[in-house]
């Protein structure tokens, strides 16, 4: 029998997600907890020496008019996702950095001179880790937000329906504030038992610290922010009855 996989990132990434999981022999159950929503944005005025970019969701909804002054310019990405969808957009030198926010500072810090000026192109809800590092390093930055990420709403009847074939074996949450959505979901009372036993693979340690009300035993962190590292996670767990934490 398959394994269902709770699926809990905005569209359109969750549904290349449930794609993926079926081809490995998942069930995927998709329930986006918050959706990305466009935001109006100006071209910035000013001489920049690179684009900074820690979320694929902010490439793909910042306009080509944009982003068009600022393509030959270097791309500092976190992950191999917001690298593709860096060279996807036309920019040609795209540098991916590793971990995290602040190990993508470092790289910049590396790669530039201080005092640099970085456009950081990124969404209006954001981890501050990179923002903090670039300053650390003596570097000028100025954000431009092309999204905001908002809640979705689920009405109970609606939620008893969807989670009425049974438990979730496994979970997937890629942010911390999707992990705070799922806290509250699973603390419905009619919900909550369809979760007893679930997995829950975090795609870093900050996400997993939002899950402080949840059995430690459950919690699994990818050992790399992607995709692939979570998938990684899901194998063991069909390899394996036990996870290492």
């Amino acid at each position: 029998m398959m394994k269902t996989v709770l699926v809990t990132r905005p569209r359109p990434g969750a549904t290349k997600t449930a794609e993926r999981l079926l081809g490995n022999g998942f069930l995927p159950l998709v329930l986006p907890l918050t959706k990305i929503v466009q935001l109006p944005v100006k071209t910035p005025r000013g001489k920049f020496d690179a684009v900074a970019v820690t979320s694929a969701n902010a490439l793909r909804q910042a306009p080509d008019k944009m982003l068009q002054p600022f393509l030959l310019l270097p791309c500092f990405v976190v992950g191999e996702a917001t690298a593709a969808a860096a060279r996807a957009r036309g920019f040609e030198t795209v540098t991916t950095g590793d971990r995290d926010g602040a190990s993508l500072a470092q790289t910049i810090g590396e790669e530039l001179c201080a005092g640099a000026r970085v456009l950081y192109v990124t969404g209006r809800v954001r981890a501050s880790d990179f923002e903090h590092a670039l300053r650390t390093l003596g570097m000028h930055f100025k954000p431009v937000m092309t999204y905001d990420t908002v809640l979705v709403s689920y009405t109970t009847e609606f939620l008893l329906e969807f989670f009425g074939k049974g438990k979730i074996d496994y979970c997937l949450l890629y942010s911390r504030w999707g992990a705070e959505e799922f806290l509250r979901l699973i603390s419905q009372m009619e919900i909550a038992h369809h979760f007893d036993n679930t997995s829950i693979f975090c795609l870093s340690p900050r996400v997993a610290n939002a899950l402080a009300a949840v059995n430690k035993a459950l919690i699994h962190v990818a050992n790399r922010p992607d995709e692939d590292a979570l998938f990684d996670l899901l194998q063991q767990a069909q390899d394996s009855p036990r996870l290492p934490q």
